[in-house]
């Protein structure tokens, strides 16, 4: 089960799995020995000690090493950790959990040494903080009560988003419906062909079809015009969008859930983009059958001009999730649940 929100109930740093294998590298060691360390035992930061004592002096990251060493041409060779690391001070196992995490947080760093008699018994990163903060507040946007909005949140985008990706790209590029839709009599001239059987011609996400038929929108190109290059287009950029989408959607609740900075670019320009190229594809489709010469009998599929719209909205309520769930006070009955 996905732990994404706790009680008010006070957790410490011994109650967080504590990464007691993290490495470490001397305060005299140079960046490059540093990067060579990250590398080899595959972690983005390392805890600094000084000499024999093995005290903690800080924690050298990878993004410290691009934005302090790289970024400035300085000589990773002749660099000292010491001079790039980030200083912040240890807690013991027994300090709580906030106080962990608002270390990191005020330094905008994502790890927190911890130290126990001047012992280092390893590290826990924000992310592994967030999940046992205690809920202060109370959300009061929302429509929705519910006891835990971050949970409710990502499993309600999550659930959005994999239908608005089944109703509106994987069933028309299935060909189980289709957007446009026409009698095989009427697309002879359409299509530059003498015959068609079956009683129906749908046009789908990447090609039209009927029985015993199929006409890639690419064949229309040459005979029907560069319009028809443009519904590719825009058809291969719904799907792209569509899986980037279903991806960028579930992480970015889920990135909110954790606490988890991510960019707008991910939470809501991808998703809208999807908008966008869903609403496109039916606009150039329309502009397609309109200038047509001579003109087609063509008619929007009701059931994917609904699928359609059922998949943007289902988008748009994903992304604007925070709006649907409400916090609801549970104080009291976690007091209850509290042993005396």
């Amino acid at each position: 089960m996905i732990n994404l929100g706790l009680s008010k109930k006070e957790y410490f740093v011994k109650d967080l799995i504590i990464d007691d294998e993290y490495g470490v590298i001397d305060s005299k060691a140079t960046i490059q020995e540093a990067a060579k360390k990250m590398k080899e035992i595959g972690v983005p930061d390392l805890v600094v000690v000084e000499g024999d004592s093995q005290k903690v002096l800080g924690v050298i990251a990878d993004f410290d090493i691009i934005q302090k060493i790289v970024a400035e041409g300085t000589d990773p060779k002749g660099a000292n950790v010491i001079t790039t690391m980030y200083k912040i001070e240890s807690v013991a196992l027994n300090s709580p959990v906030t106080e962990a995490f608002t270390r990191m947080r005020d330094l905008q760093v994502n790890v927190v040494p911890v130290v126990e008699n001047g012992k280092l018994m390893g590290v826990c990163t924000i992310q592994d903080c967030w999940s046992y903060i205690p809920d202060e507040d109370v959300d009061e946007v929302g429509l929705i009560p519910v006891s835990d909005t971050r949970t409710a949140e990502f499993w309600f985008a999550t659930i959005c988003t994999i239908l608005a990706f089944v109703f509106g790209i994987v069933l028309p590029f299935g060909g189980l419906y289709g957007y446009f839709s026409g009698i095989p009599t009427d697309l002879l001239s359409f299509f530059g062909v003498a015959d068609i059987q079956g009683d129906l011609v749908s046009f789908h996400l990447f090609e039209a079809r009927g029985f015993n038929f199929l006409v890639p929108f690419l064949d229309l190109i040459g005979s029907n015009g560069a319009i028809w290059l443009l519904i590719v287009v825009c058809s291969s950029l719904l799907f792209v969008f569509g899986v980037l989408t279903l991806f960028s959607l579930i992480y970015a609740s889920f990135s909110d859930a954790k606490h988890i900075f991510i960019s707008q670019i991910i939470k809501t320009v991808i998703p809208w983009l999807l908008v966008f190229f869903m609403v496109l594809e039916w606009i150039l489709l329309g502009i397609a059958f309109a200038t047509t010469v001579p003109s087609t009998n063509v008619v929007p599929n009701v059931i994917g001009l609904t699928m359609s719209i059922i998949s943007m909205v289902l988008i748009v309520a994903a992304i604007y999730r925070d709006y649907i769930f409400r916090g609801k006070d549970t104080s009291q009955s976690i007091k209850n649940e509290v042993p005396r």
